[in-house]
């Protein structure tokens, strides 16, 4: 048997049949199924007052998000944004790429964590007058606490990436007054391959992303072909290249009708698996990692997480589950241990999810059967191990 890592949860004739429309309408790029996603998302998160704006990933989605903070302006070197140290690195260059200097960004803007919810006492205690924002990572798709940060009135960026469906105190995760960013890269829940998105709450910042991905410019393509007479771009200030492109949108807009039904699947497999763990690992030293707060009102269990204790070998576990065709990966690497930065800053919590953590294969369409096979092989490897 194989098991892989992930498996998109796709409906294929659905993908196929708007793939089919795109295609016919030769709208490959700035056409009209980039406001159809959109507008997909925002009917989903149940956001009438929100602004969805498609780009071409979520670490651009980010970038976008902090020079909106910045009046659109790169950030300087002697700005700080707070980061967790417990993410994708894209989190981390994000802050790089909107303008920070590296030093600012490893000396300042790491946080530890616990069960992936970073600790707000952490974050106080690195906050200074230089702090522009600070992003929280709703890691695993499970929400941070998102009220115990409002006191400190500093700009939020929510980095969702994996977090769409998710739900904090009933309402959809990008539902809030903060800015949200999503990726729809191809490991996660709802994904169209490689693809991103930003949220605001103001007409005018929303406008500024949209000429932003467009390279600045204050037309669209499909305004200018709607257009009884000519128009010519004008390019109001220096943007970027980040647009996201018709096809990859109509592939969002076929899931999105059955991305509650995935949702729902994903999570009777998650709770499997514990039932599983607990049944069959309980005295071994494996712990689930998936820890959901009360205030995760709903879970979008974009993943599957175990911890391991120090007396096993993480990579020897992972690289001998493999060799029996078991999907599997070490956990998120911490930011900060990371060559491009190579900062030795103590985050125990951090280092203990990095030297210790790792995902098992897990996506919606897999079954019981598949699930015992991967947990019986890995009883058989910790007994080989103890």
């Amino acid at each position: 048997m194989k098991i892989p890592l992930g498996k998109p949860y796709l409906k294929e004739e659905a993908a196929l049949e708007k793939i089919k429309e795109v295609l016919e309408s030769r709208w490959i790029s700035g056409g009209p199924r980039i406001k159809e996603f959109e507008d997909c998302i925002q009917k989903y998160n149940n956001d009438p007052e929100g602004y969805y704006v498609a780009v071409a990933n979520g670490t651009v989605a980010i970038e976008m998000g902090l020079l909106a903070i910045n009046g659109g302006k790169r950030l300087k070197s002697t700005d700080e944004v707070i980061v967790p140290s417990w993410s994708w690195v894209a989190s981390g260059f994000a802050v790089n790429n909107a303008g920070t200097a590296v030093q600012g960004l490893v000396d300042k803007q790491l946080s530890k964590f616990e069960y992936g919810v970073p600790y707000i006492e952490d974050i106080k205690s690195r906050i200074t007058p230089n702090t522009k924002a600070i992003i929280l990572v709703h890691q695993m798709g499970i929400p941070c606490d998102l009220d115990a940060f409002k006191e400190l009135n500093i700009p939020i960026i929510e980095d969702s990436a994996c977090a769409l469906g998710s739900e904090y105190k009933g309402r959809k995760i990008g539902n809030s007054d903060n800015i949200v960013t999503y990726s729809f890269q191809a490991r996660k829940c709802l994904t169209t391959g490689e693809g991103g998105m930003i949220v605001v709450r103001d007409k005018d910042t929303a406008e500024w992303l949209k000429s932003y991905r467009a390279f600045g410019t204050n037309i669209s393509p499909l305004a200018r072909d709607k257009a009884k007479f000519l128009l010519k771009e004008q390019f109001d200030f220096i943007g970027n290249n980040l647009k996201m492109a018709d096809i990859p949108c109509a592939l969002g807009i076929s899931q999105i009708r059955f991305f509650d039904e995935e949702v729902e699947l994903r999570s009777e497999a998650g709770e499997y698996y514990n039932y599983l763990i607990n049944e069959q690992l309980h005295d071994y030293g494996v712990s689930i990692g998936n820890i959901v707060p009360d205030y995760c009102t709903r879970y979008n269990w974009q993943n599957f997480h175990l911890i391991l204790d120090d007396k096993y070998n993480r990579d020897q576990v992972v690289d001998l589950l493999r060799k029996r065709n078991i999907g599997c990966k070490w956990d998120i690497q911490a930011i900060h241990v990371e060559p491009a930065y190579n900062d030795n800053t103590n985050l125990p919590q951090t280092m203990k999810y990095h030297n210790n953590g790792m995902w098992l294969g897990f996506y919606a369409e897999i079954t019981r059967e598949e699930q015992e096979y991967v947990i019986n092989n890995l009883k058989e490897i910790l007994d080989e191990l103890r």
